[in-house]
């Protein structure tokens, strides 16, 4: 019996190790997209008025809860009507920071 245990583990983890690494290929460039979005969107704005919380690819994921909360529920980022945020651009963050 165990042999045969031992043999449907390894079909099966032969056939899901493509599709995690599909997954983490996907989680990286979607993280690329709202880094790209917090760069050309939100730093604009950090680097004058906030410059403790410029946003780069080793602290985004840190300040996760605190995007989220500013831009979905207070709705207070982006400030002003200058720098706005698309549709596209709204769904990139929403996906990146997931359900919260």
């Amino acid at each position: 019996m165990k042999p045969l245990l031992i043999l449907w583990v390894l079909l099966l983890s032969c056939h899901l190790l493509p599709v995690a690494n599909c997954y983490a290929a996907a989680e990286d460039e979607l993280q690329e997209k709202a880094l790209l979005v917090l760069k050309t969107k939100c730093n604009t704005c950090h680097i004058r008025n906030n410059p403790f919380k410029v946003f780069n690819s080793r602290n985004m994921n840190r300040h996760a809860a605190a995007i989220y909360e500013q831009v979905f529920v207070k709705g207070r980022m982006p400030k002003g009507t200058e720098v706005t945020l698309t549709a596209a651009e709204r769904d990139i963050l929403r996906s990146w920071l997931g359900p919260r």
